[in-house]
């Protein structure tokens, strides 16, 4: 945390995550659960972004803390997106503004920091299972495709899986896709651009993932098979990193695209898919995992004012 030290810590902080395709925002009490005047903008708003900062600043001279996820590795300071020409650094930003804190998360560290907040009566379960120890693993197709190890609800490890390949080969093969130029990375599969290239390869067609949801509502052949496909390749990805990672505590799905398939999926084949082709041993120890998707709404936003009370301990 970059910390200003002229500045007396105070209890409103403004709250950004910086998504692939949306800017969502709002205000928050450091140690409260509330989030304040939620506002959602497109990432067109990124070309002024110091502007948006300022407006807030202007409007509500209470703030005195700022944490910021963004879709994007950090190193050091800094994030850069991994899918627009946009980088932010924590100094740079407490230099430009007067508050007392600036934070800058990549936004499945923030998700990870969320887990804690969250009853077992907004997690909707997949696999109920046996938790056996305080590893969690957190993953959601978007934009792209992100994943965090969460370990005793305080350290988070964010991960570039959806920025992989080497289980790419094997996720397409099990659904009889011959790889392709569509799909280099993990992402192009397990993703909202995934279910996209599903449905062109199956229909020669294009439509959005939520017309292609839409359409598999209505019965659609190629987009009951689209998802179909695409909920089976979760279970398979999931199977893999339960194995790398060993998430006792359980796996939870976040995000808007995995709560709108949660209609479509069948608990039995997902369970099936996610035991496929396991040792009796390994199938034993996935059986145990419980697999939840998270019901809450702007989980980063949730994670960012997690992580800020934490750090400042109230």
């Amino acid at each position: 945390m970059v910390i200003n030290p002229t500045k007396n810590s105070k209890e409103k902080a403004l709250l950004i995550d910086i998504g692939g395709t949306n800017i969502r925002t709002c205000k928050a009490y450091v140690g409260d659960n509330e989030l304040h005047d939620p506002l959602k903008k497109s990432t067109s708003c990124l070309k002024d972004f110091d502007s948006l900062i300022k407006s807030f600043l202007e409007e509500d001279s209470d703030i005195r803390h700022l944490v910021i996820s963004v879709a994007g590795p950090k190193l050091n300071d800094s994030i850069t997106m991994t899918n627009r020409n946009f980088k932010i650094n924590e100094n740079d930003v407490l230099n430009k503004f007067d508050i007392d804190t600036c934070e800058i998360l990549n936004d499945w560290e923030s998700i990870g920091h969320s887990l804690r907040l969250f009853n077992d009566d907004e997690i909707n379960y997949i696999n109920h299972g046996s938790s056996f120890n305080n590893v969690a693993l957190m993953l959601g197709p978007g934009t792209g495709l992100g994943a965090a190890v969460v370990i005793n609800n305080n350290i988070v490890l964010p991960t570039e899986v959806g920025n992989t390949s080497t289980m790419l080969s094997g996720l397409l093969r099990d659904i009889g896709i011959d790889a392709s130029d569509s799909f280099n990375v993990v992402e192009d599969l397990i993703s909202g651009k995934g279910v996209e290239r599903i449905y062109s390869h199956l229909a020669s067609d294009k439509k959005t993932p939520e017309e292609i949801i839409e359409l598999c509502k209505n019965k659609d052949k190629y987009a009951q098979e689209t998802i179909g496909l695409f909920i089976e390749s979760i279970a398979r990805l999931l199977s893999e990193l339960a194995l790398t990672y060993l998430p006792g505590r359980g796996i939870f799905l976040a995000g808007g695209l995995v709560r709108s398939l949660e209609e479509f999926i069948d608990l039995e084949n997902f369970k099936n898919n996610f035991l496929r082709n396991r040792r009796p041993m390994h199938a034993d120890v996935l059986s145990e995992i419980p697999i939840g998707i998270i019901q809450k709404k702007m989980t980063c936003l949730h994670g960012n004012l997690a992580f800020l009370s934490d750090k400042l301990k109230i």
